[in-house]
């Protein structure tokens, strides 16, 4: 990728270029995993091995906590991480991942909710 300096002496087309090559190599399967991974680390997400856990992301059917099967046509994985450390926990479903957060922010007030009903 050139640096900014070179992109603002290039031409149009030759932007357009670089950007047709780069969703080329995105549709690759080292280019999608360098782009999710990037993406991971852009949320603040930290492990000790991204490889083995684009792996489990890929092989992942089910979320790890309701056991919910993922729709292959969506969004559907969510990659559960502390906020505070950035620490990857788990692969979610969009639910079990917002009920994470929310457990995270107040336990008290999940503590609550179970005790009323």
């Amino acid at each position: 990728m050139p640096t900014k300096e070179a992109r603002a002496k290039m031409t149009s087309e030759q932007k357009a270029e670089i950007a047709r090559k780069d969703r080329l190599y995105q549709k690759t399967p080292k280019g999608k995993k360098v782009h999710t991974i990037s993406g991971w680390k852009r949320r603040g997400m930290i492990s000790d091995d991204y490889d083995k856990v684009y792996e489990r992301y890929l092989n992942s059917t089910n979320c790890e906590c309701c056991g919910k099967e993922y729709n292959p046509n969506q969004m559907d994985k969510h990659m559960d991480h502390c906020h505070k450390t950035g620490k990857f926990r788990n692969i979610l479903c969009r639910n079990c991942n917002q009920l994470r957060g929310h457990i995270d922010k107040d336990y008290t007030l999940i503590m609550k909710l179970i005790t009323m009903c």
